[in-house]
């Protein structure tokens, strides 16, 4: 029997809006510094500028009552339309937010490509910024030195190592920063559009990496629009809608539930 390695349980996030966060003692020591110098609060409720009212607070769930399992090697397909929650939950499963009611389970090292070139250092090197981002991937020094040469050769950008990152284009960073992810060698892999990521022949040599790593075992969770990509490389989906789960199926009633709700033609 598959172990389980990812499980949420009633999962909810929750968002306050139209307030700020008063519970810090510098933000209520500023509040109250205004008010005595018979300022505006700085911290007070949002107004709305053009009626000059406040705007009514209120709660936003971004998430509310999510429940699944994925099981080691599962490769799911993460859909819905944007505003559906799914950015949410990839913070919620990588830890970068935590939730507001349910709790979620993980086993295993996760790594998550969800802003390619987050961690780098404008003004350090690309060389620097691989031992970098390889220490907030949870890589130990010895394991990127171990990596460093398949790491370079792979993105692309050998001759600009000693080079800082601010003076790389666009896609060089790119491609260096999923190399760097590439090679973690992870037990969960998230990845967010990245069938969009640099050019046709880059994007051919990642989803290589991503059949290469998937074949070692790895989970994946792939949050793409492209159903193409969905039912290339997934074998279940997980559908969101309004902050909701709304299926969770194999990846061809998946892709057609999807396309269904959007009212269009099946691939």
């Amino acid at each position: 029997m598959s172990h389980i390695v990812i499980q949420a349980e009633n999962l909810g996030k929750k968002y306050r809006l139209g307030t700020f966060n008063q519970k810090m003692l510098g933000v209520e020591l500023e509040s109250w510094w205004a008010r005595f110098r018979g300022k505006e609060d700085p911290n007070s409720s949002v107004h709305d500028i053009h009626r000059n009212v406040l705007l009514k607070p209120y709660d936003f769930w971004a998430l509310s009552d999510i429940n699944f399992k994925i099981y080691k090697g599962d490769s799911i397909g993460l859909m819905g339309v944007n505003g559906s929650g799914k950015s949410t939950l990839l913070k919620l499963i990588s830890r970068i937010t935590s939730p507001s009611t349910g709790v979620i389970k993980l086993k295993g090292r996760v790594v998550s490509l969800l802003e390619v070139g987050t961690g780098f250092h404008q003004e350090l090197t690309g060389r620097e910024n691989v031992f970098l981002n390889g220490a907030i991937l949870g890589m130990k020094r010895k394991e990127v030195q171990e990596r460093y040469d398949q790491i370079v050769e792979f993105s692309g950008v050998e001759k600009f190592m000693d080079v800082p990152v601010k003076r790389y284009s666009s896609g060089m960073r790119i491609r260096l920063a999923f190399s760097v992810a590439a090679h973690v060698k992870p037990d969960i892999l998230i990845l967010d559009e990245i069938l969009t990521v640099g050019d046709a022949k880059f994007q051919e040599k990642c989803l290589e990496k991503i059949e290469d790593t998937k074949k070692n075992g790895t989970t994946l969770i792939l949050v793409t629009h492209s159903t193409q990509g969905i039912l290339a490389y997934c074998n279940r989906t997980l559908i969101l809608e309004k902050g909701r789960l709304v299926a969770d199926s194999p990846v061809r009633e998946g892709v057609e539930f999807y396309l269904n709700s959007l009212n269009l033609q099946h691939p």
